[in-house]
């Protein structure tokens, strides 16, 4: 006797029914350990809900569901799923699961996952040891990742040299001797005096450490200035950035300013401003905007 064997679709809908029954219960009753969230992606709001099958068959009439309403009127609390499935692909919604130590995200394909990171935040959930599974409803399909993957800001790598900056932040009122030195990591595109083209030396940190302060999207603490300037992006186009980073959590913020220079005129004693700009590979002097070949 001859058995088929199962077509991709086949396949993928039997995985998904087994990934549904590992993480929705029978009754999709919220409890005392286990709840469940919409959020709507367009505007990151999100609602707990009790159950979220009877919530959908029950607001089906409502203008946030009304691309489902017409599939919705067709279907029973029997259909758990497809209702699942339905309103995270019509609605812009993800259904968010929440257990002790996990979270569960359901989503409609690649441009169908909201940003998480509000919500996570919140809730307490962007820490290394929650557990976050995130299921693609469209190709049924699901990651495994951990609630530190929706912090803000950039990842810092992992030889990045934290209690160097922590102790030239804690002496930032005090002269050392290290201080006309190349901070490690900075790339600004202006060049100072005795140090490593392109590199911010300990100096100019200090001085705007002592005048701007920036607070930190995840941990609501302090961030530490760690760059600044108008660095390359390509043959002819450069950023100006201010780059701070939590040395908590351990992410680093980028922001794009209008005039990086007024920046620096403003945050940075005279003394500790630039000589020059990098171009290219050359230093061109710096005088407050004013340019000539050094």
């Amino acid at each position: 006797m001859l058995i088929e064997s199962p077509t991709r679709r086949e396949f993928l809908q039997t995985a998904a029914v087994a990934v549904g029954a590992l993480v929705l219960p029978r009754g999709l009753r919220a409890n005392e350990d286990h709840q469940f969230w919409f959020l709507q992606t367009d505007t990151s709001e999100s609602w707990s809900v009790a159950d979220p099958v009877s919530w959908c068959l029950q607001n089906a009439h409502q203008p946030i569901l009304e691309q489902a309403q017409a599939g919705l009127l067709n279907l029973t609390a029997t259909d758990k799923d497809r209702i699942i499935r339905l309103v995270t692909r019509r609605c812009s919604l993800n259904l968010i699961e929440l257990h002790p130590g996990r979270a569960v995200v359901h989503y409609w394909g690649q441009q169908g996952q909201g940003d998480l990171r509000p919500f996570f935040k919140t809730h307490g959930l962007a820490w290394k040891n929650v557990e976050v599974i995130v299921i693609d409803r469209k190709k049924e399909t699901n990651t495994v990742q951990t609630g530190d993957d929706f912090l803000f800001g950039e990842r810092l790598p992992q030889d990045w040299p934290t209690e160097f900056y922590l102790s030239k932040w804690d002496n930032r009122t005090e002269q050392e001797p290290d201080d006309g030195t190349a901070s490690p990591r900075s790339w600004s595109g202006y060049s100072w005096d005795g140090v490593d083209s392109g590199h911010i030396p300990w100096a100019a940190l200090k001085s705007a450490w002592r005048r701007s302060d920036s607070t930190c999207l995840n941990c609501d603490e302090p961030t530490i200035l760690t760059n600044f300037g108008q660095p390359w992006i390509g043959m002819l186009n450069r950023k100006q950035i201010v780059e701070h980073t939590c040395l908590k959590c351990q992410r680093s913020f980028e922001n794009r300013i209008p005039d990086v220079e007024q920046w620096m005129t403003a945050n940075l004693d005279a003394e500790v401003l630039p000589d020059c700009i990098m171009m290219w590979n050359h230093r061109v002097k710096w005088d407050g905007g004013n340019r000539s070949v050094a």
